[in-house]
This record gives structure tokens, C-alpha cells and sequence, in this order.
């Protein structure tokens, strides 16, 4: 009877392992975003400019596994150079000695077009890994002008970064905290199949119209762009 049960959990495995095909974000299309109360009044949002992501898809069952964000924690841009570098020093995400933000969940999670799921997971930011979830959304999946499917997501959470040793703050003269505890996360996702990214931006695709004429310009068979936006498209080729 074990034998039996074993030989059952091995075929499922490699059921699921046949269906499944794994994904990466696509960085250009995808967001990882955050924000953070401030003085009370407003808030300070900042995102990162540089992820990987990926999840194994199992499009027969409709099920996700294997999701890992990694993050550069350097990478973090709130739009003011001075407050970016304060963040990736030793009071904030300390980049130098801890350069990855990971997020990690082993599924498996149920995906349903327009409603809402769950993702139950693991953060580690500073060398501490703590458990937290993300809600949100699977939007759908689409098919591009080049034929490859894109899936999309919208997931949101919460952290509070003095679990994660970030503690630093100022008291206001009129009392309160100059800096919120609790980071709201909002991510935006597209993903496609692992290995084969629809390239970008389609100005570089080779048969976008621009892109065939600048050749052509360049070996002197047309003397000058149809879709030049710079007035440098227009000049002749060099002989």
C-alpha cells in the first residue's frame, strides 16, 4: 500500500512538472512599488528599479508555484537623490551589506480570471524573513502583436519595517512620528514563458517599420525616413 501511495504522489508530481511552464516578470511592464505615511499629512512613495521574478504556471490545474521577487535593494527610487541614498544606508535597507530583497511562496495558489486570490509567502529584507500576505488580483492573460502570451497580476500588502530592524525616525515638535511604521506594497505585474521575452521597446524590433528604414537609409536605397521624429532621421548617409 505505501508503494502504491508513493508511485501515486510520484505520478502527480510529474503530472504537474509536464503541465507546468515557468514565467518571468517582465520588468518594463511590471512594477514594484511602496509607499509611506509622512508628517502625518502625506505620504513619500518610492518603488524599485531593478527585479527579477518568476512562478511555475500550471494552466491545466490554473495554479501558481515557485514565486520568488528578488530585489535590488539599491535600487530604490523615491524621486529625491538625497533621501535615496539616506534608504540604502545602514538606518534604512543597509544595500552594502544586505543587497537583496526577497520574496518568496511555494504555492500552490488557485487563479481565476477577475477574482481576487491570496498569496501567502515569506519576506526577507536585512537578513530577517518574515511571513506575510499579498492580496490582489490575476487581471487575465493576453496575447501580443508577436504572439506571446502575457499574464497579469495586481497584488498589494502590508509590512511594518521595524519587524525588519528599520527604526529610525524623528519625534515632530507637535508630537507624532515623522515616518509611518507601516509600508503599504503595490505591484503590478506582466509576466511571460521563461526564455522568451517579446523584445522591447518595439522601436527595436527589426520589422518595425522606423527600424527598416534607418537600414535602408543607411545603405542609401531610400533618401530619407517616412517616420522621422528628429531631425537627425532626416540626414543623408555617410558615404
Amino acid at each position: 500500500m505505501k508503494n502504491l501511495t508513493g508511485l501515486f504522489i510520484l505520478l502527480n508530481i510529474l503530472a504537474f512538472n509536464a503541465n507546468a511552464k515557468d514565467f518571468e516578470l517582465i520588468k518594463e511592464h511590471s512594477r514594484i512599488a511602496f509607499d509611506v505615511d509622512y508628517m502625518l499629512m502625506t505620504k513619500v512613495d518610492g518603488q524599485f528599479k531593478d527585479f527579477q521574478g518568476f512562478f511555475a504556471l500550471n494552466a491545466a490545474e490554473n495554479d501558481i508555484t515557485k514565486i520568488k521577487i528578488i530585489v535590488k535593494a539599491d535600487s530604490v527610487d523615491t524621486n529625491d537623490g538625497k533621501r535615496d541614498f539616506h534608504l540604502r544606508g545602514h538606518e534604512f535597507f543597509f544595500g552594502a551589506t544586505y543587497p537583496q530583497i526577497t520574496f518568496e511562496a511555494p504555492g500552490p495558489i488557485k487563479i481565476e480570471q477577475g477574482k481576487k486570490m491570496q498569496v501567502p509567502g515569506y519576506l526577507t529584507m536585512r537578513g530577517i524573513k518574515r511571513p506575510i500576505i499579498l492580496e490582489g488580483i490575476y487581471k487575465g492573460k493576453l496575447k501580443d502583436p508577436w504572439g506571446k502570451e502575457n499574464y497579469f497580476f495586481n497584488l498589494t500588502g502590508e509590512l511594518d519595517r521595524k519587524v525588519y530592524g528599520i527604526v529610525w525616525n524623528k519625534t515632530m515638535d507637535a508630537g507624532g512620528a515623522l515616518i509611518g511604521d507601516t509600508v503599504r506594497l503595490n505591484l503590478t505585474v506582466q509576466a511571460q514563458v521563461l526564455g522568451e521575452k517579446t523584445p522591447f521597446s518595439t522601436h527595436m524590433v527589426p520589422t518595425t517599420k522606423g527600424i527598416v528604414e534607418r537600414d535602408q537609409l543607411s545603405k542609401g536605397t531610400i533618401k530619407k525616413l517616412s517616420t522621422a521624429t528628429d531631425p537627425k532621421d532626416q540626414s543623408k548617409p555617410k558615404k
